[in-house]
């Protein structure tokens, strides 16, 4: 693959991780192609739709870069990859088919990227640089039943974390993967992934994502947040955001356009890191 320059020209490289952001755009650049020639409907979330408004593209310390699908996107994503993605140069891997966890990351081969605390759960020459794709699931338009979809989702994922030998330092997710020994069990899983996707085949007023690290109060949002995606600017290219961003924002990350404390701005998911053949 042609590894072109897509980060604005000039930005100081403070962080060290500039080559990097530059990598993982080219990635989201080939992702953002396929979408759109097949009509594929995505968002940059989290730190990637903060980074866009906020910095005109990547937070300057990010490490990573997120988009969501919803779950009918996503079905078809993975479908299209699976018979045209430029496999010599890519590889797909698919949540409960290639690893435990259950959202997919469309990773560059030639390259390696390990995750602080992450297990081996695929070979070396799959491990490479990559950009996180969530699916999005319709959620109830009752509260207390959103927050059982919620709470399906911390077991799933609780489970997924201790099946790929996940490490962690925060005590509840310790105990959580300790106490999620009986979930290994297939027709539990099977209950509780159910309990999440089965509104999918209705029109509900609300999204969630329920198998991404969003607290309570944020992993689910009106609807009318999506709806039709609008292009925002990013680096030099432009990609798909929430049609309300902003609300988004407001709501995740409250008075977004503050910077955090000096000591918090740290790329957070690098271990080890290989630019192989990109050297």
């Amino acid at each position: 693959m042609e590894i072109k320059q897509l980060i604005r020209p000039g930005l100081q490289d403070e962080y060290g991780i500039l080559k990097l952001q530059n990598i993982i755009l080219n990635i989201m650049k080939y992702i953002d192609d396929l979408c759109q020639k097949h009509q594929i409907e995505y968002y940059i979330i989290g730190g990637t739709a903060l980074g866009a408004i906020r910095h005109g593209g990547f937070i300057p310390w990010d490490d990573d870069l997120d988009i969501a699908m919803t779950r009918e996107n996503y079905d078809k994503f993975i479908e299209i990859c699976d018979k045209e993605i430029d496999k010599d140069n890519f590889f797909l891997q698919v949540g409960r088919r290639d690893w435990p966890l259950y959202y997919s990351k469309l990773r560059l081969k030639g390259t390696l990227f390990d995750e602080e605390g992450a297990g081996e759960e695929i070979a070396q020459d799959n491990r490479g640089i990559f950009v996180d794709i969530f699916p999005f699931d319709n959620a109830s338009d009752c509260m207390w039943v959103r927050c059982w979809q919620y709470f399906c989702g911390r077991l799933l994922i609780a489970q997924a974390l201790s099946e790929r030998n996940y490490t962690s330092n925060s005590l509840i997710r310790k105990i959580a993967m300790y106490m999620s020994g009986p979930l290994g069990y297939r027709k539990i899983r099977e209950y509780l992934y159910h309990q999440i996707v089965k509104y999918n085949k209705y029109s509900t007023g609300f999204v969630g994502d329920f198998f991404d690290s969003y607290r309570l109060k944020d992993a689910s949002w009106p609807s009318n947040i999506w709806a039709t995606p609008q292009r925002v600017c990013f680096e030099t290219i432009e990609l798909n955001a929430p049609s309300n961003i902003e609300r988004y924002l407001k709501d995740y990350f409250h008075n977004y356009m503050v910077l955090p404390p000096e000591e918090k701005r740290k790329p957070l998911h690098i271990d080890n890191i290989n630019y192989g053949i990109y050297s």
